[in-house]
């Protein structure tokens, strides 16, 4: 994966109840998720596609589809360089 670009996707799932319930106790407020990942540009039609991991060999791990039209925002983040940042 070259010039791969780490993100931050805010974005409204789908999702349900349990059981039958009351129309009353239908909670309208969307159900936010927050993800990071790697960026899989182009990779599904109509969705931002981000890995967890990524592999020397370009495999991928944790990957999620998430339809554009749930995404809320997407920010560039910048994980530290291996030669000049460290973390503990």
């Amino acid at each position: 994966m070259d010039e791969a670009t780490l993100v931050y996707c805010e974005w409204h799932d789908a999702h349900s109840e349990r059981g039958w319930i009351d129309r009353s106790d239908i909670d309208a407020d969307p159900y936010v998720v927050r993800s990071a990942g790697w960026l899989i540009p182009d990779a599904k039609p109509g969705h931002v596609t981000l890995a967890q991991s990524s592999g020397h060999d370009g495999a991928l791990d944790g990957v999620v589809y998430i339809p554009v039209g749930m995404v809320v925002r997407t920010v560039a983040l910048h994980p530290p360089r291996a030669d000049t940042d460290s973390l503990p």
